[in-house]
């Protein structure tokens, strides 16, 4: 029979093994992210978030200036905003509007444990 210092010997190796291996996965798995993340992946996804186009969309307007274009997009821009609007407040009262579904009746008898009579 081993003695406790033995054991406690023991379980500090494995502890020790166990937590190389922890680290050496952490490593390969951020090696592995780190080499997915490109600049141009980042970009296209930005680019396909609508957030994002929005504010890249409201930047170029504001970069534009007070020209006869930067107004008309302005223009544009404030109606898509306003109809945005309107569609969500329109999609809000329809949901408000819908009356509750009816709760069901008491479930027919199924016929079980009942005898013949």
């Amino acid at each position: 029979m081993r003695g406790r210092a033995e054991v406690l010997a023991l379980r500090r190796e494995v502890l020790l093994a166990r937590s190389t291996l922890l680290r050496l996965r952490i490593a390969r798995d951020a090696a592995a992210v780190r080499s997915g993340f490109t600049l141009a992946r980042a970009g296209l996804a930005v680019a396909r978030s609508a957030p994002a186009r929005e504010v890249l969309l409201g930047l170029l307007l504001a970069g534009l200036g007070g020209g006869r274009a930067s107004r008309w997009l302005s223009l544009a821009g404030r109606g898509l905003v306003l109809a945005r609007a309107a569609l969500a407040a329109a999609g809000w009262l329809r949901d408000t509007r819908r009356a509750p579904p009816e709760p069901a009746g008491p479930p027919a008898p199924s016929g079980v444990g009942e005898h013949p009579g």
